[in-house]
């Protein structure tokens, strides 16, 4: 699929890799929207030509519902929709400290799991919906992780995750009639918000432990959503860019 022209909704655009999405797919004449619940960041990034902005909570289907169907109005159709919204709130399942026992929040459970999960499957639902209707294909990318194989500390994170691995390849086999191909992109660590907020000696180990002894670097994500995009023969797959962590 060429990119110059096409209509993309990014989710989670706003900061971090999705925007390093936003930036790359501008320059190479795509038409993007935006939706990210990040009122601080989306105000100040509403001046880039050929983007625009909408806040929405991807867990929210009434929201999914509105925004998605605006969006396909004023873009004429969808042609490709990048699902990167994730929330990341660490606790192990049950710990001791100082003689106390602590359990995982359940309103940690259930936020992570929403956004992650719920907001993948209502956004991917509707854009779906109205490709189909459009009967012209498209091209729908999730947002897995390395931590999908199980981490310590992110019970929450980690299955919603694993989660969005069998959406891929569920929704690759469904929507291939329709000419919609879903691909899964699973990103490594690179220095995002979200990484920061990760203990940095977590972090040195992670990184002593990648092959490539570095981090990703986000022009280098950015590379791999514009091979997903260009490449029709791509469907169904978990494309690991992790500097060869999980081997």
């Amino acid at each position: 699929m060429k990119i110059d022209g096409r209509a993309i909704l990014i989710t989670g655009g706003a900061s971090g890799i999705g925007l390093a999405y936003v930036k790359h797919l501008r320059e190479l004449g795509a038409r993007i929207w935006v939706i990210d619940r990040d009122e601080p960041t989306l105000d100040g990034m509403r001046r880039p030509e050929r983007v625009e902005w909408h806040r929405c909570d991807v867990g929210a289907e009434s929201e999914v519902i509105a925004t998605v169907e605006e969006v396909d109005r004023v873009a004429n159709g969808i042609d490709i929709l990048i699902n990167n919204a994730a929330i990341l709130r660490d606790q192990t399942l049950v710990s001791k400290l100082g003689g106390k026992i602590r359990k995982h929040a359940m309103n940690d459970w259930t936020d992570t799991l929403r956004c992650n999960v719920t907001g993948t499957f209502l956004m991917a639902r509707e854009v779906a919906a109205r490709m189909i209707a459009r009967a012209r294909g498209g091209l729908i990318v999730n947002t897995s992780s390395v931590s999908r194989r199980g981490n310590p500390g992110q019970s929450a994170y980690s299955a919603s995750k694993a989660a969005i691995d069998a959406l891929t390849r569920t929704w690759a086999r469904e929507l291939a009639v329709h000419r919609i191909r879903v691909v899964g992109i699973a990103p490594g660590f690179v220095e995002t918000g979200m990484t920061h907020r990760i203990p940095p000696m977590f972090l040195e180990r992670i990184r002593t432990r990648t092959p490539l002894q570095r981090f990703g670097r986000l022009e280098e994500f950015a590379a791999t959503i514009q091979f997903v995009i260009e490449n029709d023969y791509l469907n169904g797959t978990i494309l690991e860019v992790d500097g060869g962590l999980v081997l």
